[in-house]
């Protein structure tokens, strides 16, 4: 079933309760007196997005606007799951939420339930063939997405002909939206290039995900040199936030790769990571995020999104 015609963006009482630190008693009684009424699914109470946001603000929640990209130059690091599962979690959150799919991959828009290769995609925004307004679809009333395609594969001969401004090749298109959306989250391709260039000039937030394995270090730190070179040339103060993924407590090699980054980057680290399961490895191919049942990977990525969005207690 695509996401989009699942219940996965509603939220649990639960879980509301407990990133609020409140009992679940309480919380239904909060609700009452709001007018809220939750949704039953299997005997669970679950609230929508909008209910969700109503509660946090009259709580003294503060929805920041922000915009992330998930870079990485190796692959296979959960970059396309990672930018999913936080983009569905705080949609849940309440979040009003843009997902943008840079990949000509397009697994990010295929798991989203958009395969379609006519949709206008950021070239087309890039060569004026379409608006951005255009470009996004609607995937729940609270998420968006500006999909992909192989259209895409031309994003970066396109960005550096024209003299063209690499650092505006995001931002500029961006500008007439923004204010519409709390969180936009770019997921982009496994290589150094001049989108990603522009994807890391827009960003506050550029998140690293990094798994146990040696290769995934060294594009650690190559990525985090080519990004100090980027906030050097385009005088950009984006953050590097580096996100552990596929942590295994069984196996020396989490450990070990977790303490070097410690070593190396400990003020970059996110304080969450993400353990390795297998609703991790089958989210993108089946269409599917994290939440749909109790799981150490849904645990996870509501910590990493919570600390995003400044939800942490």
């Amino acid at each position: 079933m695509p996401i989009s015609e699942s219940n996965e963006f509603l939220l649990l009482m639960t879980d509301l309760s407990k990133a609020l630190g409140i009992s679940l008693q309480a919380l239904h009684k909060f609700a009452r007196t709001k007018g809220f009424d939750p949704t039953l699914i299997n005997n669970r109470a679950y609230l929508s997005p909008e209910a969700v946001r109503e509660v946090l603000v009259s709580r003294g929640f503060s929805y920041k606007r922000q915009i992330l990209s998930i870079q990485m130059l190796k692959g296979g690091v959960a970059k396309t799951t990672t930018a999913m599962n936080i983009g569905i979690r705080a949609n849940m959150y309440g979040s009003r939420v843009l997902l943008i799919d840079l990949d000509q991959q397009a697994n990010l828009s295929f798991a989203l339930g958009v395969e379609d290769p006519d949709a206008f995609v950021w070239v087309d925004i890039l060569e004026g063939k379409a608006t951005i307004q255009q470009a996004i679809r609607s995937i729940s009333p609270f998420l968006d997405l500006i999909p992909s395609n192989l259209n895409n594969s031309i994003l970066d001969r396109i960005l550096l002909s024209g003299k063209r401004n690499i650092a505006s090749g995001i931002s500029q298109f961006l500008t007439p939206i923004q204010e519409k959306y709390d969180l936009v989250i770019i997921d982009t391709a496994p290589n150094l290039s001049a989108i990603n260039t522009a994807a890391a000039c827009v960003s506050d937030i550029v998140i690293l995900p990094v798994n146990p394995d040696k290769f995934s270090f060294a594009g650690l730190k190559k990525t985090l040199e080519d990004l100090d070179k980027i906030a050097v040339e385009f005088k950009s103060d984006f953050i590097p936030r580096i996100l552990f993924t596929k942590f295994d407590g069984r196996e020396t090699s989490s450990h070990e790769l977790l303490k070097l980054c410690f070593a190396n980057f400990s003020e970059k680290m996110m304080k969450a990571f993400v353990r390795t399961s297998t609703e991790v490895k089958n989210t993108i191919r089946t269409g599917r995020t994290v939440f749909d049942n109790k799981s150490t990977a849904k645990d996870d990525y509501d910590l990493v999104t919570r600390e995003l969005i400044g939800l942490a207690n």
